[in-house]
């Protein structure tokens, strides 16, 4: 596609038959479009659904909805049943009813390999990167939390990534952790992830995705608005190169799922609207600014959670500050591929608003990213009829609303 957008995703609940494209306003392909959705993950598909699947693809191509495909027979437990030739044989099989398609992005390789599935999973990534190396391999691995080692078979969260990197093929790693949606309990583990997935894009260069909720269930509350922006800002913040969502349509009862975006009753609820809103206005500021821009640098402002590091003088960077000591922040900074410096600002809490003053050495200009795709220069910010927020020596400044972040150029 000409015009770059950053990849908005989500997990898929339904079957193909239980889909239509065909236009109306039930047209899945549509809905995905209306929310935002840039890289769709596709309802789940096998032998004998060729024609809904291209059907599907030629819908979502005409949309500009690029799409992973859940094909049963392309993921790694097809694989460990049939063994590696007779994979090989079926995938090159999918490739040719499907790899010419506009709209495939890549196809599904499955979700959260335990220590015992792990190298087949990689290894079926690895197969698809190399025998597809116009599509990418989409893998979702387990989080780390303290009691899992055994089951990833790594005592290392870092050492279980950089292996992943390596063997599945160097394209995309993906993973999910909603505990930011227990409260303070959680935050620690949701950081420490992002943090751990930071540093791996560091160390291998391998982008990855980081997988949100959007849909309230067991002790995950419901994501207000600002809760989503928060969700957002604090991946892309911490360098994740695209965003998904758990989930967005509720086909049947289960458990205590509940506010989908599209409910039981196949219609859309006022959550839809909310998470359109974001994706739609992020994609318009910052996402359509993030082609190329790699994390180099990740600290804390304020308060930090998951053994992210706290703000300490760095290039430019003299000093940044929240104005309210329960508005902590993320700050970190991205190198460009024309080589420049970039800085993403994240308000960390979801429940209010703060003041960001930053210093850079003398002669430092900066812009900062607009809706509209543009960039605009940033001078200090002060409030005209109250308290002035500046501070003697400040750069620049700006507020933040709840949960949202903001991206800074360094002009040459």
């Amino acid at each position: 596609m000409s015009e770059y957008r950053f990849p908005f995703s989500f997990w898929n609940t339904v079957s193909i038959k239980d889909c239509v494209f065909d236009g109306s306003d039930k047209d899945e392909a549509v809905r995905w479009r209306d929310l935002g959705i840039t890289v769709a993950m596709s309802p789940s598909c096998g032998e004998g659904d060729e024609a809904a699947v291209k059907a599907m693809l030629d819908r979502c191509a005409e949309l500009g909805v690029r799409v992973i495909l859940c094909e049963g027979r392309a993921g790694w437990r097809y694989y460990q049943k049939v063994g590696e030739t007779a994979y090989r044989e079926t995938f090159s099989a999918l490739l040719k009813e499907y790899g010419s398609y506009p709209a495939l992005f890549g196809f599904f390789v499955g979700d959260e390999p335990d220590a015992k599935d792990a190298a087949d999973a990689f290894a079926v990534s690895r197969i698809q990167n190399e025998m597809a190396p116009h599509l990418t391999a989409y893998l979702n691995l387990l989080p780390w939390f303290d009691w899992i080692a055994e089951r990833i078979g790594s005592k290392s969260y870092a050492a279980y990534l950089d292996r992943a990197a390596k063997e599945s093929g160097g394209k995309l790693v993906s993973y999910d952790c909603y505990t930011n949606m227990w409260g303070r309990r959680g935050y620690d583990v949701y950081f420490n992830n992002l943090r751990e997935h930071s540093e791996q894009v560091r160390r291998n260069g391998v982008p990855f995705w980081n997988i949100v909720l959007s849909c309230g269930h067991y002790e995950y509350q419901n994501p207000t608005q600002d809760h989503l922006w928060w969700e957002v800002s604090t991946s892309v913040t911490c360098g994740a190169a695209g965003v998904s969502y758990f989930f967005i349509r509720l086909p049947r009862i289960m458990d205590n799922y509940h506010r989908a975006a599209i409910n039981m009753l196949n219609e859309r609820t006022p959550l839809f609207g909310e998470l359109s809103e974001v994706n739609r206005t992020f994609q318009q500021s910052v996402g359509c600014q993030m082609e190329g821009l790699v994390i180099d640098k990740l600290c804390a402002v304020g308060e930090s959670f998951g053994g992210i590091e706290m703000f300490r003088p760095f290039g430019s960077v003299l000093d940044v500050k929240s104005n309210y000591a329960d508005a902590p922040l993320l700050f970190s900074h991205f190198k460009g591929k024309d080589g420049g410096s970039y800085y993403a600002v994240c308000n960390n809490t979801p429940l209010r608003s703060t003041y960001v003053g930053m210093r850079f050495k003398k002669n430092v200009r900066l812009s900062m990213a607009q809706f509209g795709g543009y960039w605009q220069p940033m001078p200090t910010h002060g409030d005209p009829v109250g308290e002035k927020l500046t501070t003697p020596g400040e750069t620049c400044g700006l507020w933040l609303a709840p949960g949202r972040m903001a991206l800074i150029k360094e002009e040459k």
